[in-house]
């Protein structure tokens, strides 16, 4: 693919809005609105993990509740890379339950199914508070 729309890219937009809402509320019978049934969530904070598929991602949403972070995505840029892939970048907040904040980017590849654009691969790119082993 060389070049996106106006409206794949107002559709792309709208999945990666739609994640907040549907994550952090345990909507997890809806996270195919968001992500491909293959999907992958690369969690790199600390020692890192990796979610594999759309139930273990419905799991993992669960897991968080009901004293999650409430994510904010903002500042999102979408666009296709030289090898044809399209991707964006976001750059979220958390708000964790004690009212701290942490951030980051969501880095994401994204795929045209016959439902919409979905999220096929999700890194999740702590910035502050740093983790343990990470230098600015």
């Amino acid at each position: 693919m060389d070049e996106l729309s106006l409206e794949d890219v107002s559709d792309i937009r709208g999945t990666l809005a739609l994640f907040s809402h549907l994550f952090d509320n345990g909507e997890v019978a809806d996270l195919g609105r968001v992500f491909t049934e293959d999907a992958v969530i690369k969690l790199t904070r600390g020692a890192g993990r990796s979610v594999r598929g759309l139930p273990a991602i419905g799991e993992f949403a669960l897991s968080l509740r009901p004293h999650g972070p409430d994510h904010q995505t903002l500042d999102t840029h979408v666009f296709v890379d030289g090898d044809g892939v399209v991707r964006a970048r976001s750059r979220y907040l958390a708000v964790l339950p004690d009212g701290s904040v942490h951030n980051g980017d969501y880095l994401d590849v994204l795929r045209r199914t016959p439902q919409g654009w979905r999220i096929g691969l999700r890194v999740s790119v702590p910035r502050y508070p740093l983790a343990k082993g990470i230098s600015g």
